[in-house]
Formats: structure tokens, sequence, C-alpha cells
């Protein structure tokens, strides 16, 4: 008996995205927060209510693949709590497609709605956290052959939080990418996942780049720190 056949089919999806701070018409900043693995995009944002300045917008896109963070339970507490992952293995081409068109959209979107509330264009500027700095490495190429943001709106600042470099976006779309940003790197002093070794490996692709990004530090773990956060986003 011959082995399953795969297939392909589009078909359209129902994403969704967080939003904190400002509104449209007071928006002078909207930042795209790309989150970590497993996470949400409300509960990823959900630190920055009390921290947000008045004139920055925050906007969250989610991944689409979502899942339940327990195993299942014959009580059904696994239903209680859910995350999400912009990319896998499986079907990786597919699923990174989509993913930037989704975040594309949701970016648009809150631009447009800026624009047409202030008539004026806000300063775009990028944060990524854990997985969500490799994705948002791969977007801000994107955007940048974008006619609807990116020759319009190059970013500002790009923020890499507690993650490793995106090792399927070349040395070169980085540079080009990056003429116009001011990049920042930024570490907990106790996480679990930045090791001696991996801030060298972050460290050497940076120079074999050409940027040299600012770094800061915190006292914790891998998580964002709404106070440093809340400070960066004021500058």
């Amino acid at each position: 008996m011959p082995a399953p056949t795969m297939h392909r089919l589009t078909v359209a999806r129902t994403a969704r995205y967080a939003t904190v701070g400002a509104e449209p018409a007071q928006a002078t900043q909207l930042w795209v927060a790309f989150h970590g693995y497993a996470h949400r995009a409300a509960d990823f944002v959900a630190p920055l209510v009390e921290v947000v300045p008045a004139h920055v917008r925050v906007v969250a896109p989610e991944g689409l693949s979502r899942f339940y963070l327990e195993m299942p339970r014959p009580d059904g507490g696994h239903l209680a709590r859910t995350g999400a992952s912009w990319l896998t293995r499986d079907d990786r081409e597919d699923e990174l497609r989509d993913a930037l068109a989704m975040i594309q959209s949701v970016v648009a979107r809150e631009y447009a709605a800026i624009m047409h509330a202030r008539g004026a264009r806000p300063t775009l500027c990028v944060l990524g956290f854990s997985q969500g700095v490799a994705m948002s490495m791969r977007w801000v190429v994107e955007a940048g052959r974008n006619p609807a943001i990116g020759a319009h709106a190059p970013v500002h600042r790009h923020v890499l939080w507690a993650g490793g470099l995106a090792h399927d976006v070349s040395d070169d779309a980085l540079r080009d990418a990056w003429r116009e940003t001011a990049v920042e790197v930024v570490w907990g002093t106790r996480d679990k996942f930045a090791s001696d070794a991996v801030r060298e490996v972050v460290r050497a692709r940076f120079e074999r780049i050409g940027v040299a990004p600012a770094a800061r530090t915190f006292e914790g773990g891998h998580r964002l720190d709404a106070t440093l956060l809340g400070q960066m986003l004021a500058e």
C-alpha cells in the first residue's frame, strides 16, 4: 500500500493581537512587540500597562500556532492554560510565510490608524523577546521590502531581549535592514538560557555584521523587566 500523500491548501485564518498604551490619535511611537514561546499576546504585554508612556502605542501580534501548556488530564485541568508559538520545524516555510503576512497586516492596520488619527507618521520601533527575537528580525527584513511600511517607516529602534539572532536571516540582509536602526540587546543577569557561550555567539555575529548594539542588563531571569522596559519606551 502506498504511503500517505500530503497536500497543501491556503485558507483564511483569524489572527489576533493585543495593544496597550496610547490611542492612535495620541501615539507618536508605534512599538511592535514579538512574544516568546508559549506566551499569549495579551499576557505578554500586560506588565506594560502601568509603565507605557502616554505617547507610545504597543501592538503585539500573536503567533498562529496555539496549544495547551499542560499534558491532558482526566479532570480537564489542562484546558485552562494555552500558549502560542511562531514556528516549528514542520512545514516551516509555510508557517513563516503565513506568520509574516499576518504580522504585516497587523502593523499596516495599526500604522494606518495612527496616520488617519494624527495625520503624521509614527516612529516605528520593534521589541523581540526570546523566540520573538528571531521572528522580529525576520519581520524587520521583510518590512524593508514592503512598500506599505518599509520604505516609508524605517525601524528606528530594535530591541533584542533575551534571544539569539535568527540563523535563517543573512548578515547582508540584517546589515541592510539595520542601516537606520539603533539596535539594543538586553539580558537578565540570571537568565539560564543566556550562557557565556550564547552571548559570545551573539557578540561574534554582531561583529561580523558590523553592528555595535547598545547592551543592557537587569537583575532577573528569562523574562521582561517592566521597569527597565518602561524606561526604554520613554527614551
